[in-house]
């Protein structure tokens, strides 16, 4: 039988999430958004790109990627159902983001934590900005092509 990771899978995303599926996460998450800003998440953006962990054909987190390459990607609402938390769901998550962005040449991954996640991102190697208020960040370590001479 697979263990729980490997049931887990990484997606992209073809299209955001409808308004009532995001609505779900985050209400699951505790989280009150009104419909109006949640509608300028779910907005057509370009280099936005939604993102998702599956287990078994069903959604279990979501998140929305916000690529500046190479500079940086912002993760924003990363959601993980609650029923999914402390399971290494939302650890599996941010290294099936990293791996995504790797390709991309993107070197840091950036994020505005809510006050309760903040010891799991430190856990994960996130930092403060030191130069935006309430922006925590993560330095990737990108694989470097080794020059034979």
């Amino acid at each position: 039988m697979p263990s729980f990771e490997e049931r887990l899978s990484f997606r992209l995303l073809t299209e955001p999430p409808t308004l009532k599926a995001l609505q779900k996460f985050q209400e699951d998450a505790g989280w009150s958004i009104s419909r109006k800003d949640r509608e300028k998440q779910l907005g057509q953006q370009p280099r936005i790109q939604w993102v998702s962990v599956e287990m078994d054909q069903v959604k279990v987190a979501i998140a929305r990627l916000e690529l500046a390459p190479p500079e940086f990607c912002y993760v924003a609402d990363l959601i993980v159902k609650s029923k999914f938390r402390g399971q290494g769901v939302g650890r599996w998550f941010i290294a099936g983001i990293e791996r995504f962005c790797a390709p991309l040449g993107i070197r840091r991954l950036t994020l505005v934590p809510e006050a309760g996640s903040l010891p799991f991102y430190e856990a994960l190697g996130f930092v403060p900005d030191g130069v935006v208020a309430g922006v925590w960040k993560k330095d990737m370590q990108l694989l470097q092509r080794k020059r034979f001479f």
